[in-house]
């Protein structure tokens, strides 16, 4: 019995030895792929966005969602898409999320969240969480800071919490947030590795 079940135990690691390697050749070819389909989307996104007068868009590269694979950022700059997230799913690159008016401010792989802080204009600013579900980024919580006709570096007159589109108290709202993101410190867009293509 103990020879049989030492033989067994050597069996089992010498599988788990062989397949680690395949695991992770498994997700840097699926890497590859994806980061050659992304670059296709950079191209269209310069084509799209760069004229007027500007020539190149910035983008990075980052694990978004904490699947291994990495997503695509890009920055076109204008106030209907400020910054867009592009995400390599089952052979086509589609746009997971994105924000107008605003930039992403971190995002917490681990959760499938991204925050973004003061998105708006004209005297109202918000900010918002985004699960991803079913493939793509959802708004789950946001809050209006309405400034009325104040500066944006004084308070807003007004701030109105929502939690899955339903009207809540502050501390329902950050009851949820913190539950949302579970105590992870979440990683910022704006320390990503920009370029400009």
């Amino acid at each position: 019995m103990k020879k049989s079940s030492k033989i067994i135990a050597s069996l089992l690691v010498i599988v788990l030895v062989l397949m680690s390697p395949m695991s992770v050749y498994a997700r840097s070819q699926q890497n590859i792929i994806a980061q050659q389909a992304l670059k296709k989307q950079l191209i269209a996104d310069k084509r799209q966005y760069c004229n007027w007068g500007r020539d190149k868009i910035k983008y990075a590269y980052a694990d978004v969602d904490g699947d291994n694979v990495l997503e695509l950022i890009t920055e076109p700059g204008y106030g209907y898409l400020t910054q867009a997230v592009y995400d390599y799913q089952n052979g086509t690159v589609r746009k997971v999320a994105s924000v107008g008016q605003g930039d992403f401010t971190k995002y917490y792989p681990n959760r499938k969240i991204i925050s973004i802080k003061n998105s708006g204009h004209m005297g109202v600013l918000n900010d918002y969480y985004l699960k991803y579900v079913n493939g793509r980024y959802k708004i789950v919580a946001h809050a209006v800071k309405d400034y009325g006709n104040r500066s944006y570096d004084e308070k807003p007159v007004k701030i109105t919490y929502y939690v899955r589109d339903q009207k809540a108290t502050k501390a329902e709202y950050s009851a949820y947030i913190k539950k949302l993101i579970k105590n992870e410190t979440g990683k910022s867009f704006s320390k990503l590795k920009w370029k400009r293509y």
